[in-house]
């Protein structure tokens, strides 16, 4: 018995919603501030052109109705960035002195670009670290 067309359609998307929902992604911060103000703050959020060849290893999983990664990630930006923070930062300061007079202070935080693997599942969202091979 051959099924119909239109209960094809609807079995499809069932069939390859994970697939749909998950993505690898490149994910990079940065955040410069001038004597203690916050002067440039960016995240950027990129698609992998290229889908990751291993699985990752799970750092994060958050609760969200969401299934889109950029929208979440912007919506969630501090809880995302605080478990990030947690697996490599880079923090740089600077101090110019001058006659023991404080001229200039700069505080950059950076996170390099960290390889992303996504799945959104019924509510949850699950983050892997995908690690480069060296």
């Amino acid at each position: 018995m051959v099924p119909e067309t239109g209960q094809l359609k609807k079995f499809l998307p069932l069939l390859f919603a994970p697939a749909l929902f998950a993505g690898d992604y490149y994910l990079s911060y940065h955040l410069y501030s001038s004597r203690f103000l916050i002067v440039e703050e960016r995240i950027r959020i990129s698609r992998a052109m290229v889908p990751f060849e291993k699985k990752g290893e799970t750092i994060c999983t958050f609760f969200s109705a969401s299934e889109d990664f950029p929208s979440f990630a912007r919506r969630n930006e501090e809880k995302l960035l605080e478990c990030l923070f947690e697996h490599g930062i880079i923090v740089r300061a600077r101090d110019e002195t001058v006659d023991l007079v404080n001229r200039r202070e700069s505080l950059e935080l950076l996170l390099p670009p960290i390889p992303l693997q996504v799945e959104f599942n019924d509510g949850l969202v699950i983050i892997r670290k995908v690690k480069s091979e060296k």
